[in-house]
């Protein structure tokens, strides 16, 4: 699923596309999550609001074996790549527009900085993505 978004939206538009990989409805959405949420109140958002999802970043990378993208050899090298980085396990991601914001949380935000903080809005992609792509390449997968 992840290295799906990759041909699709390539190099650095992947970041804007972020870790709505799990479904085609969602791909479309950026990776915005509140970093700084309880685990219930992720749990809440992501079972019961339309504007909230759930990814757990080990169903992402198994789904590229559904999709025949990765060996499953390669995905439990991924997995345990990913999780010895102590990454999340999982991200609440907004995948539901914004009106007045071109769709994005925090999208005339001028404050990059903010984006990786702990605290608020981040973006999972700017916070995370060297160990999400890290794990991959580490296991001999390319983009």
């Amino acid at each position: 699923m992840f290295t799906n978004l990759i041909r699709r939206a390539g190099g650095a538009a992947v970041i804007a596309v972020g870790l709505a990989v799990a479904t085609t409805s969602v791909a479309s959405a950026h990776e915005c999550y509140i970093a700084s949420r309880s685990a219930q109140g992720n749990a809440m958002a992501g079972s019961n609001s339309q504007a909230w999802y759930t990814l757990v970043v080990a169903d992402a990378i198994q789904g590229d074996v559904t999709a025949g993208r990765i060996t499953q050899t390669q995905a439990n090298c991924i997995k345990s790549a990913y999780a010895a980085t102590g990454a999340p396990s999982s991200f609440t991601i907004h995948v539901k527009g914004v009106t007045g914001q071109d769709g994005v949380l925090a999208a005339h935000n001028p404050n990059d900085a903010l984006m990786t903080n702990g605290k608020g809005v981040d973006h999972a992609f700017d916070a995370y993505g060297a160990q999400i792509f890290g794990s991959y390449a580490q296991c001999g997968v390319s983009f």
